[in-house]
């Protein structure tokens, strides 16, 4: 396909799985996006270029991709897509506000709603965005997707919307992208979907039988709609992402009975063990995650609402214990579930 030019110099900052997928996919259309990179990743991203598989396909051709190490690399940069996790976000902002001041806009593509509180500190020029994409890093220079998901850009405040739309012209050449008039509705029923993190980053993928996959299902889905309850009583409404489960079809899973439970969860297992929290925790051992900006946030959100959320609680609970446990290992589901039990009859 035909590569677009665009007259704006573009950094994606951080090149894990999210910032690896939606550069390489730029990358291919547009000539003036860089990925910024440290350390072997770097290295192998100069060397061999961007492995980026789909699915079961091992054997994809490496994008080509312009890797800088630093900011200062580069003499002018339009636009900073901030793609690090929200505990490395203070840092990194840092280190942009210090080298290009208030001059680029700059996109958060963060989990949760922490970016909200740091980027204002440093930036005017800030659009924010709801992810719905799956990437994960296998090693150095080779990522995973399942497949291109979508973006919905916004602001808190409905400011700077004539920034939004320039951003969105230049990500949907990537993959598709939309602008929300609605954004914290979007994010916080994205926030329910990211609720599962903690849920299958504390529990063992390692599922003896059919039972204990039908625990899973009832943890997941227990957490899933306390997220709605506390979502709705403070005021914001459902916001249609494509791709994920309504809070309608969510209500009506409650009901299915138990094999059909089982066989329609099964058949979504094979990759919640990819999300980005499971990544950081299990596949890299990093001992650092989003727990307090995805799990403790509806916490603290139940609490101020004295709403009562027993499975959330306990998850959030059992995790900020676990994750500090070095080497992390997750926990049975039947252990999960028996102190889930316990908070239920208290």
């Amino acid at each position: 396909m035909e590569k677009i030019n665009d007259d704006l110099t573009i950094v994606f900052y951080g090149i894990g799985g999210i910032g690896a997928t939606l550069g390489g996919w730029l990358s291919q259309k547009n000539e003036n996006v860089y990925l910024l990179a440290r350390g072997e990743n770097a290295i192998a991203l100069k060397t061999n270029g961007l492995i980026l598989y789909e699915r079961e396909n091992n054997n994809p051709a490496p994008i080509s991709v312009k890797i800088i190490e630093d900011l200062n690399e580069l003499t002018n940069i339009d636009v900073v897509v901030i793609t690090v996790k929200n505990y490395d976000l203070e840092e990194v902002a840092k280190d942009i506000s210090k080298k290009l001041e208030d001059k680029p806009i700059i996109v958060g593509l963060q989990n949760g709603f922490e970016n909200q509180k740091v980027l204002p500190k440093y930036f005017t020029k800030i659009v924010y965005c709801v992810v719905v994409q799956s990437g994960w890093r296998d090693k150095p220079g080779i990522f995973g997707t399942r497949g291109k998901g979508h973006l919905t850009l916004g602001t808190p405040n409905n400011k700077n919307l004539g920034i939004v739309e320039k951003i969105v012209e230049i990500l949907n050449i990537g993959i598709p992208t939309r602008m929300t008039k609605e954004f914290q509705d979007a994010a916080h029923s994205k926030l329910i979907i990211n609720l599962s993190n903690s849920t299958f980053t504390l529990i063992s993928p390692d599922l003896r039988d059919d039972d204990s996959i039908f625990l899973l299902w009832n943890i997941f889905m227990n957490v899933y709609l306390e997220g709605v309850d506390v979502i709705k009583a403070a005021g914001y409404k459902e916001y249609e992402l494509k791709g994920l489960p309504s809070w309608k079809v969510m209500e009506l899973g409650r009901n299915l009975d138990k094999a059909t439970a089982i066989n329609n969860f099964r058949r979504n297992l094979k990759y919640s063990w990819l999300n980005s929290m499971a990544q950081d925790m299990i596949h890299r051992q990093k001992n650092q995650s989003e727990l307090e900006s995805l799990t403790g946030y509806l916490v603290k959100l139940a609490d101020s609402l004295n709403i009562e959320i027993p499975y959330n609680r306990v998850i959030y609970e059992l995790s900020k214990k676990q994750f500090e446990m070095k080497p992390y290992q997750p926990l049975p589901v039947e252990t999960v579930w028996e102190e889930i039990n316990k908070n239920l009859n208290n």
